[in-house]
């Protein structure tokens, strides 16, 4: 790729992610990394206004800004220790503290900020039904950027208030709304694709995808896709072109790959193997491992390999051994309960690899006709097949436990029966684990009466009547 793929996004932003991605240099094949869970991370530098956050540390430091600069400082440092522990309440009450109309307009619209996205992010972490401080939490946070119109305008509180309404609608666990969600991110990620510190860009923008793809909290079940929340490809592409590290590329490669099944033209579906390649490199130290295992597996099972035709079309090729080795490659690795695909992952190996074979009359046929029958098969080399005159008024009894169930056909006794005709089917399997199917006629025409037809391969038999 000669450069980023991406959305319509302002010319400053697509020079900084064009800068993002020369520093990131490659996209290796490599695995999956941690979840990120947080919200808002601290980092080190100067918030809007002058003050402080804290660095790596969780130091804070405050500029002289009012008369009481000791007691601003204190307070400050001391809100921003609490969020960056997550301790949402005591960093509101923290800032409560702070007179903000004794501070210049900019540090006070960051007070005002931090002031709602601590009050609903308190509320929750409680196990409140009463919903009417998240509901002003949110109206005040929408107040801070609803007026702003002119893309100069947008500063960084405007890039953070985007942010905290999308994970009001996305983290809470009594929310999960995506639509709304995706509306604040795309301009909070907008806004980081264009900041002039490129490597705090980078982890913004980075941990926003984390978290929309997983939020905060999520339950095993509540994998990628889940809820709706598919990320746009022209994202995921640039996810890619700035991840640097080889968790976040492991995890971007694990997020093209889910991302083009369903959003992905035939050629970016084509590529759907490799991305889950790059994001199992790394091995089972990333978190994302088994996921990517399982998925990549029924997609080998489902859809396979993309294969392009000369037509100009395109035709799909499950690929059931590869299948099969992913599948048994994740029972192998893991044990059970260590993943919640261990269950599935041996049922699949079982489906598989069984023996199957089928056969079916869909007709009723004159006297001297042509019979045709459907046959079909998995994993058998040769059926056998045999023909039994039947008279059913004697040899099918309703009175045993199965008989209304449909089973009746099973209930004829064939041991003491000779056949009227066997023969054998070649079905050429090719051991690659296929299902085949064929449509076959009798040699030669049938009297007139009733006949079980019967197919037998590996264990299994299945019946009709003719």
């Amino acid at each position: 790729m000669s450069g980023i793929q991406r959305i319509v996004w302002g010319v400053t932003a697509g020079l900084v992610l064009a800068a993002l991605a020369s520093l990131a240099g490659h996209r290796g094949a490599v695995g999956l990394g941690p979840a990120v869970t947080g919200t808002n991370e601290p980092f080190a530098g100067t918030l809007p206004g002058g003050v402080t956050a804290p660095d790596g540390e969780g130091r804070a430091t405050a500029p002289a800004v009012t008369g009481s600069e000791g007691d601003l400082r204190r307070l400050t440092a001391e809100a921003e220790r609490w969020y960056a522990e997550g301790s949402f309440e005591r960093a509101h009450q923290a800032y409560l503290q702070v007179e903000a109309e004794d501070l210049p307009p900019e540090q006070a619209r960051w007070v005002s900020f931090r002031l709602a996205d601590t009050l609903w992010r308190s509320q929750a972490q409680t196990q409140t039904s009463d919903a009417t401080l998240l509901e002003r939490a949110r109206r005040e946070l929408e107040a801070l950027v609803r007026d702003i119109r002119r893309v100069e305008d947008r500063d960084r509180v405007w890039a953070e208030v985007h942010e905290s309404l999308g994970d009001f609608w996305w983290a809470r666990r009594q929310s999960r709304n995506w639509s709304q969600a995706w509306s604040s991110y795309q301009q909070a990620l907008d806004w980081w694709a264009g900041a002039p510190d490129i490597d705090r860009a980078r982890r913004r923008y980075l941990d926003m995808i984390w978290k929309m793809a997983r939020p905060p909290q999520a339950q095993p079940h509540e994998s990628y896709g889940y809820y709706g929340n598919i990320i746009p490809l022209e994202i995921i592409e640039n996810t890619l072109e700035i991840a640097q590290s080889e968790t976040d590329l492991a995890h971007a490669h694990y997020l093209m790959a889910m991302t083009a099944q369903r959003q992905g033209d035939w050629a970016r579906r084509r590529q759907v193997p490799e991305e889950f390649e790059a994001a199992l490199a790394a091995g089972r130290s990333t978190a994302w491992y088994d996921d990517a295992l399982f998925h990549y597996a029924q997609w080998m099972s489902s859809s396979g390999r993309i294969i392009p035709l000369e037509n100009g079309q395109w035709r799909q090729e499950p690929d059931f051994v590869k299948a099969l080795q992913l599948f048994r490659r994740l029972i192998t690795e893991y044990r059970k309960g260590e993943t919640r695909y261990f269950d599935q992952a041996r049922g699949n190996i079982e489906t598989i690899t069984r023996t199957v074979v089928g056969v079916s009359v869909s007709n009723i046929f004159l006297p001297q006709s042509e019979v045709a029958y459907n046959l079909t098969w998995r994993n058998v080399k040769r059926v056998e097949l045999a023909l039994y005159a039947v008279e059913l008024p004697r040899d099918v009894s309703f009175t045993g436990t199965d008989g209304s169930s449909g089973s009746w056909v099973q209930q004829i006794d064939t041991s003491w029966r000779e056949s009227v005709v066997t023969w054998t089917h070649e079905t050429g399997d090719a051991g690659d684990h296929r299902p085949g199917q064929a449509v076959l006629r009798l040699d030669d025409p049938l009297p007139v009466g009733a006949y079980l037809l019967t197919a037998r391969a590996g264990g299994s038999e299945a019946r009709d009547l003719v």
